[in-house]
């Protein structure tokens, strides 16, 4: 009787999770216009840095009103005071892992870059990945990446549980989950002397109760909320691009 019991209450959680989490992405939105933040910034006489980024609609950008407001075009702008940047962006909306390696991965090669920066890990997280899963694609990616001797900084998975479209139970599961999968950012980073942007040391007070950080379709984030990205990439940056490339 008792592990029957126990069935089925796990069998109901998962029905109620799985209800919550079609709720969470199939309810009816606004849609947003979406972005590539590719470009040139800074003064062509300085040294030059190559840029490439890989990742989902954290890059992409629906809920702000054009690509200058993305937070890897202000991270950029910030490295182009002393560098002529170029950045490519490779990011496709709705990307997992497996994508970047099986997409994104090879013209991202050929740009042969001197810093990429890779965001991803928030649809693996939302979409059921297994963890192992996720951390054998990122391995193979920065694995890839790492043969160029180019920088590497990895976006690290902030707390998913924030967003305002997700509900409890889902929301503690997301939190939860997220900070296993942020922890692999960190593994696979330490064995390929990658680097990692903390974004989980940002309040996620702010993030639960500031809805100006979201944008209208409360999933993703606002420009304000790309503002707070950039500067939590830019304190990884800062001290290392010094140091890597002409000076």
């Amino acid at each position: 009787m008792v592990p029957r019991l126990v069935i089925r209450g796990v069998t109901a959680g998962a029905v109620l999770l799985g209800a919550e989490a079609a709720y969470a992405v199939l309810r009816p939105v606004p849609r947003l216009a979406e972005f590539d933040p590719t470009g040139v910034f800074g003064d062509p006489g300085h040294p030059s840095l190559r840029v490439a980024v890989l990742g989902d609609s954290s890059v992409t950008a629906p809920g702000v009103s054009g690509p200058h407001e993305i937070w890897v075009s202000l991270v950029c702008r910030r490295i182009a005071e002393t560098r002529h940047v170029t950045l490519r962006s490779f990011a496709v909306s709705g990307s997992r892992a497996a994508d970047l390696v099986s997409s994104q991965l090879e013209p991202a090669l050929v740009f042969d870059p001197d810093l990429v920066i890779v965001s991803v890990g928030a649809n693996d997280v939302i979409r059921g990945v297994g963890i192992r899963v996720f951390e054998r694609h990122l391995e193979d990616l920065v694995t890839a990446l790492d043969e160029t001797g180019a920088l590497i900084v990895l976006s690290g998975v902030g707390d998913v549980g924030t967003i305002p479209r997700l509900k409890p139970p889902l929301r503690n599961v997301m939190t939860r989950r997220s900070a296993r999968f942020d922890r692999v950012h960190h593994d696979v980073a330490a064995r390929h002397g990658a680097h990692v942007v903390e974004q989980r040391n940002d309040n996620p007070a702010v993030w639960y109760s500031d809805r100006g950080l979201w944008s209208p379709d409360l999933f993703h984030v606002s420009a304000a909320g790309h503002q707070r990205w950039a500067a939590a990439t830019w304190r990884t940056i800062e001290p290392l691009i010094g140091r890597h490339g002409p000076v």
